[in-house]
């Protein structure tokens, strides 16, 4: 076990009990929202995940008070996994996440121990649930049982789940509505009191059913009128392609993150954090993908296309490649590729992230008026 730092400032320390209630509410806030809190009370302390994480993992390893002390996050390369760890295993996470911050003032992007590896923000989830255990039930747990706290995508509504729950709700309604004709028939003509009441309690049952029925079909009719809702035509453009992956959990988690209150909102969001977060790297083809161009934070014409069109496929939001041969702000002709976003109510709006001065639906780095479109991709594979 570790033994507890000397410290001479108690208002610079946060005692075991602050950092374990705080374990509590972090696991309990990510399996609620699927992502890290942005800060973590701990005493009198606000915290940063990496900060709060470092001092968990000391506290997990015997300190009774830990040293309050800012560590720096790495980006998030999130892994889907779903393990039982034993004690052993946990163990030797939480000392060598430790171990790791300690020396580089850092939290590790990605924890290597006996059973393979464990990324960042998996450790904070893991140590998190040891930490809630502990505090629960004043002991460490046997095993911990962990599953990657993202969800699959980032949608509001699911359009084909709308039109299976309107075809549902109608058939529903018409067996019941034939049913109640059919009690109603049997009421008039019936000359046994005790059958009458029995069929008008169920009369009434059906009735009440149908108004039911009725009150879901209104629901479910209203979202096709949601800006959300996809028409089946488009479908196809919310599709992952082989460079453009809509369950990675990086690019869900960040649409997560970015998305607005209507889809056109969202769309802006997305093509904002891509236009100022990517930087533009000039090569030829597909060298990223969508997963890659985000973990690095660069990417050509295409790639940032790609990572574009997953942003958008993964909020729900119908989006494709245009490649064409366009002529630049230098004078020179280029073949280019950019993406288009489906908004209901104004179609299809470009999205080229490549220049700072662009905007979502506007281009300023090259010529429309002269450009050629050449074709119009679902899947883009050069």
């Amino acid at each position: 076990m570790e033994s507890s730092h000397a410290l001479e400032n108690d208002s610079e320390t946060l005692n075991s009990s602050e950092v374990l209630q705080a374990s509590v509410r972090v696991a309990n806030f990510m399996e609620k929202y699927q992502r890290l809190p942005e800060n973590i009370s701990a005493g009198n302390r606000s915290l940063d995940c990496a900060s709060y994480t470092y001092a968990l993992s000391r506290v997990l390893r015997g300190s009774r008070t830990v040293e309050y002390r800012t560590v720096n996050s790495p980006a998030l390369d999130i892994r889907r996994i779903s393990l039982k760890l034993s004690r052993t295993q946990y163990t030797e996470i939480t000392v060598r996440f430790r171990d790791f911050t300690d020396k580089y003032s850092r939290c590790p992007s990605t924890v290597s121990y006996s059973g393979g590896k464990i990324d960042f923000y998996n450790t904070v989830y893991l140590l998190s649930k040891i930490g809630r255990y502990r505090y629960q039930k004043g002991r460490m747990p046997t095993y911990v049982y962990i599953r990657t706290p993202v969800p699959l995508n980032a949608y509001r509504i699911n359009s084909q789940t709308v039109d299976s729950r309107i075809r549902s709700i109608n058939s529903e309604i018409r067996k019941t509505s034939s049913l109640i004709k059919r009690i109603r028939i049997r009421i008039r003509t019936t000359g046994n009191t005790r059958t009458r009441i029995m069929l008008q309690n169920r009369l009434r049952t059906l009735e009440n059913r149908y108004t039911y029925l009725k009150g879901q079909l209104r629901y479910y009719e209203g979202l096709k009128n949601s800006p959300w809702y996809v028409p089946p035509s488009l479908r196809t453009y919310l599709s992952s392609t082989a460079y453009c992956s809509i369950t990675d959990p990086n690019v869900v988690y960040l649409a997560r993150e970015l998305s607005g209150n209507t889809s056109y909102s969202t769309a802006q969001n997305l093509f904002t954090w891509v236009r100022d977060n990517v930087d533009y790297s000039f090569y030829y083809r597909t060298r990223y993908g969508a997963s890659g161009t985000l973990r690095l934070r660069k990417g050509n014409c295409v790639d940032q296309a790609h990572l574009m069109v997953a942003l958008a496929r993964t909020s729900g939001i119908p989006a494709r490649y245009v490649r064409g041969y366009c002529r630049f702000i230098s004078g020179n002709w280029y073949s280019h590729v950019w993406a288009q976003v489906w908004i209901r109510g104004r179609g299809w709006v470009t999205a080229d992230t490549t220049h700072s001065l662009n905007r979502l639906g506007h281009v300023s780095n090259w010529n429309t008026t002269v450009s050629r479109v050449s074709e119009v991709l679902r899947e883009y594979r050069l």
